[in-house]
């Protein structure tokens, strides 16, 4: 999964380092994660994060109890003789607890564990990140070709208008199919212009994946129709070992076994060591001392903590083959629709447009010589125009889906954008 993280961080240096700040007329999908990858501010905070775990892979290999300077006064501003200083006895000694069973390694080994964990999860985010900045582009296309849809619906009506107004002024149409198309031609406008509005919308929705608040580009340069037939649903299948949430539980079960570890090596008692220099004041003389401390019942104390280990341990095999199962029926789900969509957008394309274009055709020609009326012509100008809506909307579905099973398998979900620009 990294490795494809790896590929586009290079594609973006090479690429678009220096475009940031530039009005473009087009934007690709290439370029859109690009710019995400260098400027989302979730990810750019994961960076962070994973940066801030390798300092505690420093911090953990550290001794809990750092070396100790101790000084102590003893027989001094007391009573009889011992009310000056005559008898002071002065220690000055240092102090340090010896920690056995390879307690520092081991918590060194749990924290680097917890970094590929952390890791794992913000190559998991970037994943979602993409996948949603994916969406917004076609979300952005798909309202590209909503505009086109509505502004050829103009076209239609002010095509029909120019026919009404020829049968009018010959007297074999009423006047009230004049305010008729007249109305049809004011609410397509209200409706251009509401189409408009939500491709403002989702440009802005797509720049702010990668932190602008202000689009500088003009349109999304995507083939909405350039559509694959999905392949073996087994070979798929086979890719979910990709997913970001399975990569992550090979690195939970070496976490939960660097956790135990360290768990047992509780039961190994520390050893507190202090040494150093007494002085007699009365006498003027100096002597070392030594001292250790050895706490008891350290293997009792530490049984719960590796109980508690053991136990979690046992927990991610079952918590990985639940998430299989979730995995592989989400999956096939999104085969299915993906299958659907795309035979249903072949079918919209090869038959049912095509022929509601000749039906328009009849219908203008067969309205023009009285043998349809306007109500039956704006019929068929209406099942075409919901015919080119439909199959942009469920080719938009296709896509969607794809992005799901891409980011459900771990594949670069850029992979064709890529090609195409390294085949130039």
């Amino acid at each position: 999964m990294r490795y494809w993280i790896f590929l586009v961080t290079i594609l973006v240096f090479t690429s678009s380092a220096h475009a940031e700040d530039k009005i473009v007329s087009a934007v690709s999908l290439q370029q859109v994660i690009a710019k995400v990858l260098v400027n989302n501010p979730q990810i750019l905070a994961g960076d962070m994060e994973a940066r801030a775990a390798v300092t505690r892979i420093r911090q953990a290999k550290q001794s809990l109890s750092p070396l100790t300077l101790k000084l102590e006064l003893e027989n001094f501003a007391g009573s009889g003789p011992y009310s000056g200083n005559d008898r002071l006895e002065t220690t000055l000694s240092f102090a340090r607890v010896l920690e056995l069973g390879r307690k520092p390694e081991l918590r060194e080994s749990v924290a680097t564990h917890e970094a590929d964990l952390l890791k794992n999860e913000q190559d998991a985010k970037k994943l979602d990140v993409l996948a949603e900045a994916t969406r917004r582009f076609i979300e952005v296309v798909l309202d590209q070709h909503k505009l086109e849809i509505a502004q050829s619906k103009i076209a239609l009506i002010k095509e029909t208008q120019a026919i009404v107004s020829k049968r009018v002024r010959l007297g074999r149409s009423p006047q009230s199919e004049t305010r008729r198309t007249r109305i049809e031609l004011e609410r397509a406008k209200i409706e251009l212009e509401h189409i408009e509005h939500e491709l403002k919308t989702s440009r802005l929705q797509l720049s702010s994946m990668w932190g602008s608040l202000s689009p500088r580009f003009t349109s999304a340069q995507a083939t909405l129709f350039a559509l694959r037939e999905p392949g073996n649903f087994k070979d798929l299948q086979t890719l979910l070992a990709r997913n970001p949430d399975i990569v992550q539980y090979a690195t939970r079960e070496r976490l939960a076994a660097a956790r135990l570890s360290l768990a047992r090596s509780r039961g190994q008692t520390d050893i507190e060591l202090a040494g150093g220099v007494k002085h007699f004041r009365g006498t003027s003389d100096t002597a070392l001392v030594l001292s250790a401390s050895i706490p008891w019942g350290t293997s009792s104390r530490a049984r719960p903590y590796e109980e508690e280990a053991q136990l979690l341990s046992r927990v991610t095999p079952y918590n990985l083959e639940q998430r299989r199962i979730t995995l592989h029926t989400s999956l096939y789900a999104l085969y299915q629709e993906i299958h659907h969509a795309f035979d249903a957008v072949k079918v919209l394309r090869d038959i049912i447009i095509p022929e509601a274009e000749l039906v328009l055709r009849d219908y203008q020609q067969g309205y023009e010589a009285g043998r349809y009326s306007l109500i039956e012509l704006h019929t068929a100008q209406r099942t075409l125009l919901d015919a080119r809506l439909e199959a942009a909307v469920t080719a938009s579905n296709y896509h969607r889906n794809k992005i799901e099973i891409e980011r459900l398998t771990g594949k670069y979900m850029a992979r064709s954008e890529e090609e195409h620009e390294t085949s130039k």
